[in-house]
């Protein structure tokens, strides 16, 4: 007859390997419960007992075998009810046992049937397991006379012993009263060991008092259990509680434990399959004790484990009803990252924490916060997440606009912990982002209500301006680019002596202004000027003529006695009353004197008085310079493009000043900015508005200033 068990080895051999003294306390102790049972429940003898009978487990439990010999100590009554002749088993099949003459119980070897018949049961049994012991501490029997001697037998066993070995069976001690009197406070099996055996293989009919208490000390206790015993014996036993709902996070705990002495094999075999289908449970006690404890487990279980069967299980916590699991789970995201590929990173687990960002519970909004600042700058050696980590499209498109949102969040702790992470991810802020968007959130938080909320908006705000000062720094010194002009003979012979002066002395006129307009008209009339006067010194010394006979050569002759009629025909009064200067006129409309609804836009004689200082310089004139003047001044000319051009016109006391010789030497002199080298060499931009009354002049209303007409200069 052979009987299937789990796989076993004989105690000869393991006694060999292992002689952990918690193992052979806990053998003898499951040996003698063992025999209890046969002896006190089936009434039988087992007659066998011996290290050839035991067999030892992967976990180092003791199992009873040499069923050969069991029978019962009464023989069978026939049907008439009269005893048979049946015979049992040991009282005639012992000599067929290798080794059995030398543990052979007194009465049996004495065929003191009788005496067997009329003991109490396991009297018999008891002299076999005193034999077991005695070959567990000395070794193997080759005489009867080895029974006496204690050798390695501890002394609370030795006596326990003694009372096993008595001839007399009316005074033998039974395994169960061996099992009995051992078990007792400060007896041979009261220890913790054992205690946590039994209390594990009865955990099932246990009060919940009971086993919160057992389960708070179990971490204390499991480094001191044999590795093997704690492996295959308490790990299956936690993992079937585990499984069917009645563990919490310290038998969680005690997993871990347990799980921290095995290797890389026997941890995906013993422990992975357990904790992976744990993870699919709907128990959420059972659920927050994994996710509290996840950093102690999850490092072991492979990569593509994890992204696979545990992730798609563990996301779920984000979007749980119940405010603890979601912040469990938040925490332990950290946990889980490094095992994670980067676009699980990036495309599940960063959305699911940006999502919680607006979290109705405000502890999670800062939780969140927190994990998504250790995510953003994780280090190498202290959160190895896969390649770069959190990409930086996930930083500028996701976590970024959230950190933005949370800087407005009405609980302070928030406020604080997102001014925290956009300090410490300052530098994957984009400048441009930070100048535009980042730093006006941050403004109002420097008076914020909450003195810590101050400090850090602060210290953000500090952090942003560096970052921008750095990216600031590699900049060109302008974006603006250079306008190219077509050249003509007189802006060539300008720009080819000193366009860098002119740029230069631009340049001081802006650093020396006090308004922001005053440096443009400054800049523009003096490098105006400058270039008139580069083209007229540029022709040799003695050879140089006034600008306005140049020009005047240029144009025809109809042209010229217009402007001289013009220049003939007398003012009126009205035009001089009122007037206190006269200067350039930018007229980027060139609407000219065409006024069809007679608005008076176009009028020159309106009350500001801008050409009032001409006419009165002329008129104080002495004859002969005022008819110097008068010819020169009558050189007007008008634009060669039609009334829509869009140039500028020079009148009044200035263009008298600039129509003068010029004989400076061309080295001396400033060079005009290539916008009015072109002014300066191109004569059909060069006219003179007419006054009220001359000819071509429109004498209707008061004329407005245009928004289309900007004068510049003037008294």
């Amino acid at each position: 007859v052979y009987i299937a068990t789990e796989p076993v080895t004989p105690l000869t051999q393991a006694l060999d390997v292992d002689k952990s003294e918690e193992l052979r306390q806990w053998g003898l102790y499951k040996i003698a419960e063992t025999m209890r049972f046969i002896n006190e429940d089936c009434k039988l003898i087992h007659a066998n007992l011996s290290a050839a009978s035991v067999f030892v487990t992967k976990a180092g439990e003791w199992k009873l075998g040499g069923l050969e010999l069991v029978d019962s100590p009464t023989p069978a009554t026939a049907a008439g009810g009269s005893n048979s002749q049946q015979q049992q088993a040991y009282r005639y099949y012992t000599g067929v046992i290798p080794g059995y003459s030398a543990r052979m119980a007194p009465e049996l070897e004495g065929q003191k049937w009788d005496v067997v018949e009329k003991a109490k049961p396991g009297a018999v049994d008891g002299w076999y397991l005193a034999c077991l012991v005695s070959e567990v501490y000395n070794g193997g029997l080759r005489s009867a006379s080895q029974l006496q001697t204690q050798g390695q037998i501890p002394a609370p066993l030795w006596a326990l012993c003694q009372r096993l070995l008595i001839p007399d069976l009316r005074r033998r001690m039974s395994p169960s009263g061996f099992l009995q009197t051992a078990s007792r406070q400060g007896g041979f099996l009261d220890s913790e060991f054992i205690k946590a055996s039994i209390f594990l293989e009865n955990i099932a009919v246990k009060e919940e008092g009971e086993k919160a208490a057992f389960f708070s000390g179990l971490d204390a206790l499991i480094p001191g259990f044999p590795q093997a015993f704690s492996k295959y014996k308490i790990l299956p036993e936690l993992l079937k509680l585990m499984e069917f709902g009645g563990g919490d996070a310290k038998v969680l705990s005690g997993i871990i434990q347990i799980g921290k002495g095995l290797d890389e094999q026997e941890y995906n075999d013993l422990v992975t399959p357990a904790i992976v289908q744990l993870f699919s449970s709907n128990d959420r006690a059972l659920r927050f004790s994994l996710l509290e404890y996840m950093d102690s487990f999850i490092q072991a279980i492979p990569s593509a484990v994890v992204s696979k069967r545990v992730f798609p299980n563990f996301v779920t916590g984000f979007l749980d009803t119940a405010p603890a699991i979601r912040e469990a789970t938040v925490k332990a995201s950290l946990a889980i990252a490094p095992k994670l590929g980067q676009k699980t990173l990036n495309s599940d687990l960063v959305k699911q924490l940006v999502r919680l960002v607006a979290d109705p519970e405000p502890g999670i909004r800062t939780n969140t916060l927190i994990c998504i600042g250790k995510l953003c700058t994780a280090k190498e050696g202290v959160l190895d997440l896969d390649g770069d980590g959190v990409s930086e499209s996930s930083h500028r498109y996701v976590i970024c606009p959230a950190l933005l949102q949370a800087l407005r969040d009405p609980f302070p702790p928030v406020r604080s912990a997102s001014l925290a992470v956009s300090t410490a991810c300052a530098s994957k802020w984009e400048a441009a982002e930070i100048a535009r968007r980042v730093i006006p959130c941050l403004s109002p938080l420097l008076i914020d209500g909450e003195k810590p909320v101050r400090m850090a908006a602060l210290k953000c705000l500090n952090a942003m301006v560096s970052r921008v000062e750095a990216y600031s720094q590699t900049l060109p010194d302008t974006m603006a680019k250079k306008v190219v002009v077509p050249s003509n003979a007189l802006a060539t012979v300008a720009a080819g002596q000193a366009s860098g002066s002119a740029q230069a002395e631009a340049a001081a006129s802006m650093a020396a202004s006090d308004t922001w307009g005053g440096w443009a008209v400054s800049s523009l009339s003096s490098t105006f000027s400058g270039a008139l006067s580069l083209a007229s010194s540029s022709l040799p010394i003695g050879q140089q003529q006034p600008l306005s006979t140049t020009i005047a050569a240029e144009v025809s002759e109809p042209e010229k006695n217009k402007a001289f009629a013009s220049a003939a025909a007398p003012k009126p009064a009205a035009a001089t009353s009122g007037s206190s200067g006269s200067g350039w006129e930018f007229n980027d409309d060139a609407w000219g004197n065409d006024d069809p609804v007679g608005d008076g836009w176009n009028d020159n004689d309106d009350e500001d008085g801008w050409n009032a200082h001409a006419l009165s310089t002329e008129a104080s004139m002495p004859a002969s310079i005022a008819a110097t003047a008068a010819t020169t001044s009558s050189s007007s000319y008008t634009p060669a493009a039609g009334p829509k051009s869009g140039g500028m016109t020079m009148s009044g006391t200035r263009q008298q000043t600039l129509l003068q010789p010029i004989a400076a030497p061309a080295g001396s002199m400033p060079v005009a900015p290539k916008t009015f080298q072109k002014l300066a060499g191109s004569t059909a931009n060069i006219t003179r508005k007419p006054a009220t009354g001359e000819p071509g002049s429109t004498t209707t209303a008061p004329r407005r200033k245009g928004l289309g007409a900007m004068k510049l200069g003037g008294g």
